[in-house]
This record gives structure tokens, sequence and C-alpha cells, in this order.
């Protein structure tokens, strides 16, 4: 169970559900923002700026930040990402889903 709340009236007591805000946060936090743990996090907004991944490297940097995660990495994770070409850059559109007991939830983002 996670108590997401600072006065404590919001409880998470689904695994899937803890999973999916592990990755929220997951994705919304950026390498170096956690002290003492600079690696977790992501930086998608550097790493599509400097590479323009294909489909498959972005899939891949999603599986390596999952693997540092406590739910995410003990669960089956399916990573769907789609490009759209843009006249600057790229537009990521990327859909993870996440199965825990024959239960599947998604979250969708958009990297640009």
């Amino acid at each position: 169970m996670i108590d997401l709340a600072i006065d404590g009236r919001i409880f998470i007591n689904n695994v899937l559900d803890e999973a999916l805000q592990e990755l929220d946060i997951l994705f919304n936090t950026t390498n170096t923002e956690l002290i003492g743990y600079p690696q977790y996090g992501t930086n998608f907004e550097q790493f599509l700026w400097q590479l323009t991944p294909s489909p498959n490297e972005l899939r891949n940097y999603i599986n390596e930040r999952i693997s540092d995660t406590f739910y995410l990495s003990q669960l089956e994770t399916n990573i769907e990402v789609e490009v759209l070409k843009g006249e600057i850059r790229n537009i990521y559109y990327v859909r993870i889903g996440v199965t825990y007991k024959e239960e599947t939830k998604y979250r969708e983002y958009q990297f640009r």
C-alpha cells in the first residue's frame, strides 16, 4: 500500500494502480532530481533532441528506466511507440500497458 497524501487520506492498495502511479512518477522525474539516486527518472526532452530515436530505441530506453522501479519491474509491461513526423522534430506517442493477474491498464504519453 502506498500513502500518497501528506495528511494520510488517500491510499492506493491495488498493485496495478501502484505500478501506474510509479510510472507517472518515473516519467515526471528528470534525472538528477532525486537526491541520492541521480540515475532515477527520465530525461525525454534531452533524449529526443539529441538522438531523434527510432521507436525501438525509445522502447529500449523506457524498458531500461522501468527496470529501476519497484512495482513495474515485477509486472508485465507492453510498450507501444508511434512516431509522428514533424517539421522541426518528431512527436512520440507512447502507450504502456501494465498487466497484473490478467488485468491490464494503460497509460498514454506524448513527447515532443
